[in-house]
């Protein structure tokens, strides 16, 4: 199995079971699951370093805009928490 396959393999088990694990607890905050979700994505990536350079650009490029996300709801979560 390439490397390519094990990470998105990967991915969709460790989002699987996250997910699952986040329903049995009864959460039902979106922003909840997309803050687990690009966690995972991003430490699961920076795992997978042994890529070709072609497809470590378009995971960097993706895990930017992933990490944007992320930043922009944990600010609007601190807004929240201080008003």
């Amino acid at each position: 199995m390439r490397v390519f396959n094990k990470l998105v393999l990967t991915l969709a088990l460790a989002f699987g079971l996250l997910d699952a694990f986040l329903a049995f607890l009864g959460q039902d905050d979106l922003s909840v699951f997309f803050i687990v979700q690009a966690l995972a994505f991003l430490i699961i990536t920076l795992l997978y370093t042994y890529l070709n350079p072609r497809a470590r650009t378009g995971l960097n490029s993706l895990s930017m805009i992933v990490f944007a996300g992320f930043l922009v709801i944990v600010s609007l979560k601190v807004v929240e928490i201080l008003r």
